[in-house]
C-alpha cells in the first residue's frame, strides 16, 4: 500500500507541475498523461481530449473519445480526479453521475434535430457529437472509459450498463491500483483473460513438450466475432500489421467467400495460428474443451480475423455457416518472448511479413537505451544539474529503477531523470515523424505512427545501422525538447480551442519541411548546447500553427471530423503550401555539407565504438560456440576461408580478435543465435 501511495503522491505533483506551466486543467492534463499510457499499452489508438465538453449545468459531458476503425469500437473518456493529501476509495456510486453525464452526451448526439441547439458549433465537443452522429451506422460497440487516480473499492464489482440505440455498451474502470500495476509491470501490455465458459470450445491436444503444448481447435465466426469486438487489435499484437480494409486480393477473397459461398469458407481458409501464455481445459463427456485463454495472439490469420468480422458489422453477414480452424500453442512466458517471432514469421505465407513487424527486440531500442543512461543533457534554464532523458525500453523501467531506492535516492533519482523527460517507444515515434514530415501518419495514432516509425527504422539498420549514433541521439532528445515545449506554449495561445496534437505534429513538420527545401539542416551541436529553446523558433512554430488551425476548423474543410482530416495526405499537402519564414532562424541552420561532416564524424565513434562492444561479447563467450557456428557454416555452405579464419582465431586460448573481425564474430552470434544449444 506505501507503494500505491508514493505513486499516487508522485504522480499528482507530477500533474499539478505540468498543469501549472501548461495552463491547462488538471483534469486533462491528467487524462493526456493517462491515455498516453494507455495507448501506449495498446488499449487503443488514437484519442482526442475535450476539454470543453463538461456542461456548465451539469447535464452532460464528455472528457474524450477514441474510435477504432478496425473493430469499429467506439470509446468515450471520463475522468474522476481528487487532489486529496490521501485519495479516498470509490465505489459504484461515485462514478454512476458522471457515466450517467456520459451517455446523456451520447443520446443528444444521436437524438437531437439540431446539434447547434445544444453545443456551440465552433467547440470541440460540437465536433465530437456530430462526429458520433456520422458514424453511428457503422459503429459496433461502446467503451465507457473510465480514469480516476482514486483506488476502487476491494469489493466493487463489474458495472453493467444497456445497449445504448442497440449497441453493446460496456464499462472498462482505470482506477489508480490499475494504472499503477499498469505502468511499473515490465509487460508491455495488461494481461488479456479470456473467459469461455459459456462458449467452450472443443479441442485437441495433439503435442506436449517442455514449455509447450500445441492444440487443434475450431472456433464459430460468431465466436472470433464476439473476441475482436470485445479485444480489438489487441488480438493481433504479435501480428503488427494493420487491416488493408479490403484492398488486398486475399481480403477481398476472405470477404467474396463470406459473402456468396459462406458453406466452403472451412475448406478455402487456412485459419488460424494463434499464441497463448495459458489454457484452461476442462474434461467433459464431449471431450476437452477451452474454457479459458490468458494472453491469446493470432499470429497468423489477422487478415482472416479482421475481414470476418468487417463483412459482419458492415455487410451485416450470416455467419452461422462460418467456422474457422485454430492451431493454438501455448507456451511458458520465459519461451513466448523467444518462440512468438518465430512462429509468426514461419507461419505467415498469406501476406508477406517484415521483420519491422517484429520491431519490439530491435536493436535500435537497446542502443537509444545505453545512450540515455550514459548521455548527460547541458544544464538548461530551470535546471540546477545536468540530467538523463530516460528511455523506456521495456515498460515499467523507469519505475522500476526506483522500486528499491531510499527516499533521499528516490529524489536524487528523480531529480537526474526527470519524469518529463521519460521517452517511450511511441513517443520517439511521434517526435521523429514530426520532424521527418510525417505528420499525417503521427496523426493516425501510437500504434500505427509506431508500426511506420518501426519499418523505416529497420530499413535504414539493415543499410547502415552506424546511423544510429550519439549524433542521431543528441539530435532526438533536441527535437523532443522542441516538441514538449512548443506542446507547452501553444496551449496559451488565443486561437486555440483543442487538436493540440494535429497542430504540434503539422507545424513542426512544415518548418522542417522548409528547412529541407533550402537545401540546409538543422545545426544540432548550436541546439544541444543552448539553454533555452531559441524564441525565433517557437515564434515561426506559434505562427504555422495559427494558420494550421484555421485549416483544420475551415467551414468548408472536406472531412467533417478535424482528428479525422489531420489523418488524410491532403491535409499535409494543403499545409505544405503555409508560407513558411525561416529567415531569424538563420543561425542555427548549417549547409547539409557540414551537416553530414558532423554526422560522420560520430559515425566513426559508433563504430569503434561497436568494436569495442563487440570484442566485450566475443571475449564472454564460450569457445565451444565457435565450434558450432563452424558447424553451421558448413550446413548452409557459407563456410568462406576468411570466416572460418577469424573463428579460428576466436576458438584459439590466447589470440584476440580484432575490433573489426568481433564485429564479424558478433553478427554471426545473432545469425545463428537460435540454431546454438550452448
Amino acid at each position: 500500500m506505501d507503494e500505491l501511495m508514493e505513486y499516487y503522491t508522485s504522480l499528482i505533483e507530477h500533474v499539478k507541475a505540468s498543469s501549472d506551466v501548461e495552463g491547462r486543467l488538471i483534469e486533462f492534463e491528467f487524462l493526456n498523461y493517462i491515455l498516453d499510457l494507455l495507448s501506449d499499452a495498446g488499449e487503443f489508438d488514437d484519442y482526442t481530449i475535450v476539454e470543453d465538453g463538461r456542461d456548465s449545468a451539469g447535464r452532460w459531458l464528455v472528457d474524450g473519445y477514441s474510435y477504432d476503425t478496425s473493430n469499429f469500437s467506439l470509446a468515450l473518456f471520463v475522468t474522476v480526479l481528487t487532489s486529496d493529501e490521501t485519495p479516498l476509495t470509490f465505489a459504484k456510486r461515485d462514478i454512476e453521475p458522471s457515466l450517467n453525464r456520459l451517455i446523456k452526451f451520447i443520446d443528444i448526439a444521436l437524438n437531437e434535430p439540431l446539434l447547434s441547439a445544444s453545443f456551440e458549433p465552433t467547440s470541440s465537443c460540437y465536433q465530437v457529437a456530430q462526429f458520433i452522429k456520422d458514424k453511428w451506422g457503422e459503429v459496433s460497440n461502446i467503451r465507457l472509459i473510465l480514469v480516476s487516480n482514486r483506488p476502487a473499492a476491494d469489493r466493487m464489482k463489474e458495472i453493467k450498463i444497456s445497449d445504448i440505440e442497440g449497441r453493446p455498451c460496456t464499462v472498462s474502470r482505470w482506477d489508480l491500483k490499475r494504472i499503477y500495476n499498469l505502468e511499473s509491470s515490465r509487460n508491455e501490455r495488461e494481461e488479456m483473460v479470456i473467459d469461455l465458459k459459456d462458449a467452450p470450445l472443443p479441442c485437441l491436444v495433439a503435442h506436449e513438450a517442455e514449455g509447450e503444448k500445441s492444440i487443434l481447435a475450431v472456433m464459430s465466426g460468431n465466436q472470433l466475432v464476439s473476441l475482436y469486438g470485445q479485444w480489438g487489435a489487441r488480438l493481433l499484437e504479435q501480428n503488427v500489421r494493420s487491416f488493408l480494409q479490403h484492398r488486398g486480393k486475399v481480403n477481398k477473397g476472405i470477404r467474396s467467400t463470406i459473402l456468396r459461398d459462406s458453406t466452403h469458407f472451412f475448406a478455402y481458409n487456412n485459419g488460424l495460428t494463434t499464441t497463448a501464455q495459458d489454457v484452461t481445459i476442462e474434461y467433459t463427456e464431449r471431450g476437452p474443451m477451452i474454457v479459458g485463454l490468458k494472453n491469446l495472439q493470432v499470429v497468423n490469420g489477422g487478415q482472416t480475423t479482421a475481414s470476418i468480422y468487417s463483412a459482419y458489422v458492415k455487410d451485416k453477414a450470416d455467419l452461422s455457416n462460418i467456422s474457422v480452424q485454430m492451431k493454438l500453442t501455448v507456451l511458458s512466458e520465459e519461451a513466448s518472448s523467444e518462440l512468438v517471432p518465430k512462429i509468426s514469421r514461419f507461419a505467415n505465407s498469406q501476406n508477406k511479413v517484415s521483420d519491422a513487424d517484429l520491431f519490439s527486440n530491435h536493436s535500435y531500442h537497446v542502443r537509444l537505451e545505453e545512450f540515455s543512461r550514459r548521455i548527460w543533457t547541458p544544464v538548461r534554464a530551470g535546471q540546477n544539474a545536468q540530467t538523463h532523458w530516460f528511455y523506456e525500453r521495456a515498460r515499467g523501467q523507469y519505475l522500476d529503477a526506483q522500486a528499491y531506492l531510499t527516499p533521499a535516492k528516490k529524489r536524487h533519482f528523480q531529480l537526474l531523470n526527470p519524469r518529463a523527460q521519460l521517452l517511450t517507444k511511441t513517443d520517439v515515434a511521434k517526435i521523429m515523424n514530426s520532424w521527418d514530415c510525417l505528420p499525417h501518419e503521427v496523426s493516425k495514432g501510437a500504434q500505427k505512427n509506431f508500426a511506420k516509425f518501426a519499418e523505416q527504422v529497420d530499413a535504414q539498420w539493415e543499410k547502415d545501422d552506424l546511423f544510429y549514433n550519439e549524433a542521431y541521439f543528441r539530435q532526438l532528445i533536441t527535437r523532443a525538447w522542441i516538441f514538449r515545449t512548443f506542446e507547452k506554449v501553444v496551449m496559451k495561445e488565443p486561437w486555440y480551442c483543442g487538436y493540440r496534437a494535429n497542430i504540434v505534429t503539422y507545424a513542426i513538420a512544415r518548418l522542417s519541411e522548409e528547412v529541407c527545401a533550402c537545401s540546409l539542416e538543422w545545426n544540432n551541436d548550436v541546439l544541444w548546447r543552448a539553454q533555452i529553446i531559441p524564441e525565433a523558433i517557437l515564434k515561426e512554430l506559434l505562427s504555422l500553427g495559427e494558420k494550421i488551425n484555421g485549416i483544420l476548423l475551415a467551414d468548408d474543410r472536406p472531412v467533417g471530423n478535424p482528428s479525422e482530416y489531420a489523418k488524410r495526405a491532403m491535409f499535409w499537402d494543403k499545409v505544405k503550401r503555409l508560407s513558411c519564414d525561416i529567415k531569424d532562424i538563420g543561425n542555427l541552420l548549417i549547409s547539409k555539407e557540414e551537416a553530414k561532416e558532423q554526422f560522420d564524424e560520430s559515425k566513426a565513434v559508433q563504430k569503434t565504438d561497436d568494436g569495442i562492444h563487440a570484442q566485450e561479447r566475443v571475449l564472454k563467450t564460450d569457445k565451444r560456440v565457435w565450434s558450432e557456428i563452424v558447424s553451421c557454416l558448413h550446413d548452409d555452405d557459407a563456410a568462406t576461408h576468411n570466416l572460418i579464419g577469424i573463428l579460428k582465431i576466436a576458438n584459439h586460448p590466447t589470440k584476440l580478435p580484432s575490433e573489426k573481425q568481433s564485429v564479424v564474430l558478433a553478427k554471426l552470434l545473432d545469425k545463428y543465435a537460435d540454431r546454438l544449444t550452448l
